[in-house]
């Protein structure tokens, strides 16, 4: 639960929440193994990550880092989540390349393309 110090919408709390909330949806699709196209949670992050950068400058005062703490717990819970379905998620990607790559060799061993592949030459 968030503090109601944090009600009032700062810039850091803005982009910590705005981070927070990519990863989640991001952890859910990948809970969920409905991955498509990645890159377009690899540029929101990005972008979160630009505006959480950009607000550290305008607002690194001690208070307002406290105001904060609820805030980057909880994005630190949710990244070690991320960190974690996404190796999942990477390692299932190198099984299926490795069924595919050994198909594929197996293929070429029993000579299954070979014939394709002459026809096509000549």
């Amino acid at each position: 639960m968030i503090s109601p110090a944090l009600s009032q919408k700062s810039a850091l709390t803005h982009a910590l929440t705005k981070l927070i909330e990519v990863l989640d949806e991001e952890n859910r699709v990948l809970q969920e193994h409905r991955v498509g196209l990645h890159a377009g949670f690899t540029d929101r992050k990005n972008q979160a990550l630009r505006e959480l950068m950009a607000a550290l400058r305008f607002e690194s005062l001690p208070s307002a880092i406290d105001a904060v703490k609820p805030l980057v717990q909880k994005l630190s819970a949710t990244l070690q989540d991320n960190a974690r379905l996404l190796k999942l998620h990477i390692a299932a990607l190198g099984e299926v390349s490795d069924i595919i790559i050994g198909s594929l060799k197996e293929a070429e061993s029993d000579g299954t393309y070979s014939r394709i592949f002459a026809s096509r030459r000549s």
